[in-house]
């Protein structure tokens, strides 16, 4: 377990904690910019947060045919690279159509990086030690998420409200960086020769696995749009209850502080008693986080909320990830996590969407209502229809004595 959690200390763990904190800068920052900046409404708000979703879902299968085209290190450069870019395009927007192809490009960025990310890791991380090593990369994700909200409520309410886009930008050159010098030796997925016809290879893929997609798949579909709806619920209500970006700031990184801190319990759960064993009541305390939403009217009340928010996502480290890895195919996991991907993030985009219409039609605290009726929905579907991804691989023993494995 310790060599295989060394050898993605400098190709996955520390990388993907910049990522994460930039990533998180916007947090609190995104739906005001929108908002305050360019007059957008609940809706728009809505169409904002869901357009990196967006562009994520759409270039999902053709990110995991890249990977196996070009290899992974390519795929990651170019994706922390469009990164960077789009950073930068989003601090100098000036009108919401703008606004809105930055964010599509990040999502491009971050299929890019992702995919490539998690199908090195389905490569090297054996199945019963998944939990462990993947709840470890979810936890410090989370971790630089704490941060990141807090830096970017501070730099947009006391400095400038673009500050922080530019300050993502930083990021992503230095993770740039570290990505260039550490990524020489890594293990390539790309195939030589003849390149089979990518729609049967897809195609092929899809019916191979279409009972894992149409079940497992729409369970980790729920579980990103609940996601998305604290990322957008939280900031929003916030700012209609008279926060300053700052106090939202706090709020999210205190919820994240909370969801970095749950990982050594989920990793081993997760590889004791499966993967469901903290999905499940992931999905309850988010639903319950959720529908509390509207009986807060200050920043203590809200802060609460957001605590029991992030102890529920943080039973859900690494979750997604972790059920598309254990169903990949090692040899050759590109293409099905792309189609993984595609799907669970489904959810993402929808998300915001559709609880910024809702908002927009109804009221937001019906909109939160609704977005926990979509996690109490997941947890059935994981309690009765959902078949349990953990494999144990033969000659390991978790727990026990040195792992044959390793």
């Amino acid at each position: 377990m310790r060599s295989t959690i060394r050898s993605l200390v400098w190709t996955v763990y520390i990388p993907s904690f910049l990522i994460a904190a930039g990533q998180g800068l916007l947090i609190p920052v995104l739906p005001g910019f929108a908002k305050e900046e360019l007059a957008a409404t609940f809706a728009i708000v809505g169409l904002v947060l869901a357009a990196r979703y967006l562009g994520t879902m759409v270039f999902d299968v053709p990110a995991g045919i890249l990977v196996t085209r070009f290899g992974l290190r390519a795929t990651m450069l170019t994706g922390v690279t469009l990164f960077g870019i789009a950073a930068v395009w989003s601090g100098l927007s000036t009108n919401l159509t703008s606004l809105l192809a930055s964010r599509i490009l990040a999502g491009v960025s971050f299929a890019l990086w992702s995919i490539s990310r998690h199908s090195y890791i389905a490569m090297v991380v054996p199945s019963d030690v998944r939990g462990r090593a993947l709840s470890l990369f979810g936890g410090l994700s989370r971790l630089a998420t704490v941060l990141g909200p807090l830096a970017g409520g501070y730099l947009a309410e006391f400095v400038g409200i673009r500050v922080p886009f530019y300050v993502q930008a930083g990021i992503a050159v230095l993770t740039l960086a570290l990505v260039l010098m550490t990524t020489r030796n890594i293990i390539e997925t790309r195939r030589e020769g003849a390149h089979p016809n990518v729609f049967r290879e897809l195609g092929g893929v899809v019916t191979s696995h279409r009972r894992d997609f149409a079940t497992a798949g729409v369970a980790a579909i729920m579980l990103q749009f609940v996601r998305a709806g604290r990322e957008f619920l939280i900031p929003v209500w916030g700012g209609e209850i008279g926060l300053g970006k700052d106090q939202i700031g706090t709020i999210a990184s205190a919820s994240f502080a909370i969801d970095s801190m749950l990982f050594p319990f989920v990793g081993i759960a997760m590889d004791r008693w499966g993967r469901r064993s903290t999905g499940i009541p992931a999905f309850f305390i988010l639903a319950l986080a959720m529908v509390m939403i509207p009986m807060t009217g200050s920043f203590s009340s809200l802060l609460a909320v957001g605590l029991v928010a992030g102890f529920g996502n943080g039973l859900s480290s690494g979750f997604v990830l972790i059920m598309g890895v254990d169903k990949a195919p090692k040899n050759n996991p590109g293409p099905f996590l792309g189609v993984w991907r595609l799907i669970s993030d489904t959810g993402g985009s929808i998300g915001p969407v559709a609880i910024g219409g809702i908002a927009q039609a109804v009221s937001l605290g019906i909109a939160a209502t609704a977005t926990a009726g979509v996690g109490l929905v997941g947890a059935l579907l994981l309690i009765f229809v959902v078949r349990e991804t953990l494999v144990r691989t033969p000659g390991r023993q978790i727990g026990g004595a040195r792992q044959k494995a390793d």
